[in-house]
Parts: C-alpha cells; sequence; structure tokens
C-alpha cells in the first residue's frame, strides 16, 4: 500500500465519511439529507486520494463528475463509477441549504451503496498499483 501522506489522510476520512454515513443511516429519527452528504464526501475524499497519488493536484470543487473525469484522465476505467458519481453529485450541497425537498429515503440507501462502491473501486486501484 502507497505510504503517501495527503492520500492516506484523504482515504482515511473517505472512510470514516462512509462508516457515519451508515451509522447516521440507523437513527430512528434519520437525517438523510446528512447522511446522503457523508455519502457524496466519501465519494469526493476517495477521488481525491486518487488524483493526489498520481501526481495531480486535485482542485478545491466538490464537483464528482468533474473529480471522476480528472481521474478518468489517468485510468479509463474509472468511467465504471462515473454515473456514481452523477447520482452522489446531487448531495454536495443539498444538506447544506435549506429548501422544501426531502431526499426519499430509499435514494438515502442507494447513496450509500453508491459510496461505497466508489471506495471500493478507488481502493483496488491503488491495491492494483
Amino acid at each position: 500500500m502507497p505510504t503517501h501522506e495527503n492520500f492516506t489522510t484523504l482515504m482515511n476520512v473517505a472512510k470514516k465519511d462512509l462508516k457515519a454515513s451508515k451509522f447516521l443511516s440507523t437513527d430512528d429519527d434519520v437525517y438523510v439529507e446528512g447522511v446522503c452528504f457523508h455519502s457524496q464526501q466519501c465519494a469526493e475524499k476517495a477521488l481525491k486520494a486518487f488524483l493526489d497519488l498520481n501526481g495531480v493536484r486535485y482542485p478545491f470543487i466538490h464537483d464528482l463528475e468533474r473529480l471522476c473525469l480528472d481521474c478518468k484522465n489517468i485510468d479509463n476505467t474509472f468511467s465504471e463509477i462515473f454515473n456514481h458519481c452523477l447520482i452522489l453529485n446531487n448531495y454536495s450541497a443539498q444538506s447544506r441549504y435549506i429548501d422544501d425537498s426531502e431526499v426519499p429515503i430509499e435514494e438515502m440507501y442507494e447513496a450509500i451503496k453508491l459510496a461505497e462502491e466508489v471506495y471500493n473501486f478507488v481502493k483496488a486501484k491503488i491495491k492494483e498499483d
């Protein structure tokens, strides 16, 4: 496993965001948008970790579409998780700003699943190197 300090930090925080998503989703009074936000954050940090490990200064943005495309420029197989990123991208700001839309609970579980798949995809890429 690579020992790049920033990579390791980003992957550790991504893992904690995923863990937070799963834990918060079990609450009786679940904050669905908060769970989805942590799911988005997990994917964002994993993608940035991959970029960092490959010597790319990742942009300080929350746009998973852009980050995934940047990863795809390094490794074309990131196209496999591109749709995951498009879906999770919707949760970047949704929990930060109050609006009248609520995320259905089914979407929350899907967001956790997609985030875990992105995290595991990046983790597997690292082990391949």
